[in-house]
């Protein structure tokens, strides 16, 4: 019974996380081989968002964190990498992604036939996004199965699934209306490329042929925002550990602080409300109630799924260290505390839906006790 129990509790904190990727997949595989079913611009609206955020979150907790001149917190014994996407040129990433995911939906919502330009450019914006998710892919599969790294492919390859199904399905109705109208350009030239448009094959090269002016006018954005015409690649090269990077990253350091442990010593006390004193690693530091929380929440994950608790511990290590170094006053207390109160309450409410002792859980914590 006890062990159902845990399963049905993994299954809801993990469900999401897993279960939706999967269903997803499976929907936008589906969708590819059907022509009626299932035909919703819903599923590429929850696939678009979900692929983006939990890739966004997976590697930023997981994949590697920190720019190639940061050296990485070793804790938790995993092996840590730094971020696979330069920060400094990360716009330049974020601009292609959201360019490639634009024409994507508007491909999927314009179910009207749109002017054959316009189908071109958002065609040669759909394949733009897929060269972008398969650099990506080589980016980081160099370490694709440390710490199930290979889970990054999922979305880039639910936005290739979609791709192919929208631009056959766009390119076809294209090709529909100028077989079926009858009108001729008067002139010549246009007559030429009308007479090629017909073709079905001709339009995958015409919307190639549109990349052009959209990557020109990409380029131009990404100058004027200080990224460089090459920004684009250097988002990828000017990093440390992963396939395309090109800097060596200083030594690693080990993880030595606790942030949460300098927001409830370092704070004012009528901001972050310090309790008693606790034990922590054989010294002696201030607790409050936040800190005591996030520590029971961990405590919680570690009792139910101790593999997943090393991930939460490493990802919680690489974040806390550093920033326990710039927490040098009240004030950067107190905001870090104000700041964290609504993961405290997630915490809480998890703490109070799987825990039949959550209180108990908490009082217990940094006193060498269990509950």
């Amino acid at each position: 019974m006890e062990r159902l129990e845990e399963i049905i509790q993994m299954i809801i904190l993990l469900g999401p996380f897993v279960g939706l990727p999967v269903f997803l997949t499976v929907v936008n595989i589906v969708r590819l081989f059907t022509k009626k079913k299932l035909q919703y611009c819903i599923f590429d609206v929850l696939t678009v968002f979900f692929g983006s955020f939990y890739s966004v979150m997976y590697m930023g907790a997981f994949a590697g964190d920190g720019e190639y001149y940061e050296p990485v917190i070793l804790g938790g014994g995993y092996p840590e990498y730094h971020t696979p996407i330069s920060g400094d040129f990360s716009l330049s990433f974020v601009i292609f992604a959201l360019v490639g995911g634009i024409c994507l939906f508007l491909l999927s919502f314009i179910k009207r036939r749109k002017p054959p330009l316009i189908s071109a450019l958002l065609i040669g914006g759909v394949y733009l996004g897929n060269v972008l998710g398969l650099v990506f892919c080589l980016q980081i599969i160099k370490h694709c199965f440390e710490n199930v790294n290979f889970v990054l492919f999922v979305f880039p390859i639910n936005f290739l699934l979609m791709s192919i199904r929208l631009i056959r399905k766009e390119v076809k109705k294209q090709v529909e209306y100028l077989s079926y109208n009858e009108t001729q350009p008067k002139n010549k030239f246009i007559g030429i490329i009308y007479n090629l448009l017909k073709k079905s094959t001709n339009w995958y090269w015409f919307a190639f042929a549109a990349l052009i002016p959209l990557l020109a006018v990409l380029l131009v954005i990404l100058i004027l925002f200080g990224q460089g015409a090459d920004g684009i690649i250097k988002s990828f090269t000017m990093t440390a550990d992963w396939t395309f990077s090109t800097q060596v990253p200083p030594p690693p350091v080990q993880y030595e602080g606790h942030y949460l442990c300098t927001v409830a010593a370092g704070g004012h006390d009528k901001i972050v409300k310090p309790q008693r004193m606790g034990v922590r690693l054989g010294e002696k530091i201030v607790v409050n109630r936040q800190l005591c929380i996030a520590n029971a929440f961990e405590d919680l994950i570690h009792e139910k799924m101790p593999k997943f608790h090393k991930k939460i511990r490493n990802f919680y290590d690489n974040h806390g260290y550093p920033l326990s170094r710039k927490i040098t006053t009240p004030t950067r207390a107190d905001i870090v505390y104000i700041l964290m109160k609504p993961l405290e309450w997630v915490f809480l409410i998890t703490l109070y839906t799987f825990d039949v002792s959550p209180e108990n859980r908490i009082a217990v914590q940094y006193t060498g006790k269990k509950c």
